[in-house]
């Protein structure tokens, strides 16, 4: 008797290396569709807005990788993919926490039409940080089986909550009391002013100290940082030494 025929969907490349080796080595199965963004962060209603916006953050982090501007989620794949085969089921990874709560409602949205079954896994069980990637792949199979139903209205709810996501134009969303929520681009420049000395100091070192008091269910990438970090550098408020074309090569003080 063949497996039934699960699609599971997950943000990141670290969440999704984890859930294939669990696809691999621990009986976890079906195939694994991974979105390697950060919904965090970004506009959400464009492609091309979005792409511009990254590209701004990478003028001064440093050379650019192979893909550098995430995209949106293309789910007009998912739902040509659903319609060619009968997975009764799509599972979605999404953990309490900005990105990837922000990627269960678009999800939601996206599988609107999908007449299968759609669950979640990540609401409870999760160790340590509350994200996918960190989790073993042990530990993610294992969540499978304890899997949530996310029922048509539910479903509903949520892809109303990623349309006000992608409509309010915001750039910078937080996981607060149990939702998502738009918050002003300058909410973290308090907290990197907090970790720039009046000393020089590697500006490397001032976002990786950012990001690591970053609340746990709002953790934020290097990349977002380094762009509030030079737009302090350019209001004024910290000094920069060097030339800015790469986070490593420069270093910084609060005036």
């Amino acid at each position: 008797m063949s497996q039934p025929a699960y699609l599971h969907l997950v943000l990141g490349g670290s969440a999704g290396g984890c859930l294939r080796a669990a696809v691999a080595t621990y009986g976890l199965t079906g195939h694994v569709d991974v979105f390697d963004d950060d919904l965090s962060h970004g506009p959400l209603n464009d492609k091309q807005s979005r792409a511009a916006y990254f590209r701004e953050l990478f003028q001064n982090y440093g050379q650019l990788p192979d893909d550098p501007f995430p995209s949106l989620v293309d789910f007009d794949r998912i739902s040509a993919h659903l319609t060619q085969d009968l997975t009764p089921e799509v599972c979605i990874w999404a953990g309490e926490n900005a990105s990837e709560r922000t990627f269960l409602e678009m999800a939601c949205h996206g599988l609107r039409l999908f007449k299968g079954s759609v669950t979640r896994v990540g609401t409870t069980g999760l160790k340590s940080l509350p994200y996918i990637g960190p989790q073993t792949p042990a530990l993610l199979a294992s969540l499978f089986d304890q899997r949530e139903a996310v029922d048509p209205v539910t479903r509903a709810t949520l892809s109303s909550d990623f349309l006000r996501l992608r409509d309010s134009g915001a750039t910078l969303r937080i996981w607060e009391a149990g939702k998502i929520v738009d918050v002003s681009d300058n909410l973290y420049d308090s907290l990197l002013l907090s970790c720039c000395a009046t000393n020089w100091t590697p500006a490397a070192r001032v976002v990786g100290t950012a990001m690591g008091r970053c609340d746990e269910h709002n953790l934020l990438g290097d990349v977002f940082l380094s762009g509030r970090l030079q737009h302090l550098i350019m209001q004024g408020m910290i000094e920069a030494s060097g030339p800015q074309t790469s986070l490593r090569d420069f270093d910084v003080r609060r005036r």
